[in-house]
């Protein structure tokens, strides 16, 4: 009974220690492009050497696993390039940031998996934003007076919720701009 208790109070210990300052997200998600010079998703897990694979996923969009020091990123084989993009950006957050959550066991991988508004979650989807979403190219485009907010994510083929990711970031920046959402965690369950 008291090796349960511990396992326990370990698991809590590694989920809190897991919360990164979006500072410190947005640091490695620059460091990765500046190292490896691109923001394709698909090029920086080669580099990180995660291998990627498709398979049907039915309607999870995708998984992060860490076996036997082999990474992978799952992307559901059903996904549009746009959203396969997205996924595999979300995933690579997941290696650089929540490895010690796939490692600790099957089951915290799973719920923490299937738990879409957690801070890792969150902490995923921010380092996505970055590394899909460069600056100058969100700014050009909301200051464009024919674009809107939609429009914009539209245009740079990205969810509005991923974009709402990208002015949180642009908020921390100093940047005044409103979004017409206040997106959380999950949104790449729907």
């Amino acid at each position: 009974m008291v090796s349960v208790r511990i396992k326990a109070a370990k698991i809590h210990q590694l989920i809190s220690c897991g919360v990164k300052s979006m500072e410190f997200i947005l640091r490695e998600a620059e460091r990765l492009i500046q190292k490896h010079k691109t923001r394709n998703p698909f090029e920086i897990a080669d580099c990180l050497n995660i291998n990627v694979l498709y398979r049907p996923l039915g309607k999870l969009k995708g998984i992060y696993i860490y076996t036997r020091r082999s990474r992978y990123i799952c992307i559901n084989n059903d996904l549009d390039s746009p959203a396969r993009r997205l996924v595999c950006a979300h995933e690579i957050g997941h290696d650089r940031f929540h490895r010690h959550l796939a490692i600790m066991n099957p089951q915290a991988q799973e719920l923490i998996s299937y738990d879409m508004s957690s801070k890792p979650e969150r902490e995923a989807n921010v380092f996505a934003a970055e590394v899909l979403l460069p600056d100058d190219e969100v700014i050009r485009l909301i200051n464009d007076t024919e674009m809107n907010f939609f429009r914009a994510a539209r245009e740079l083929y990205v969810p509005p919720e991923l974009m709402d990711f990208k002015f949180q970031i642009l908020k921390s920046r100093g940047y005044r701009l409103e979004a017409p959402l206040n997106a959380t965690g999950d949104f790449l369950k729907k």
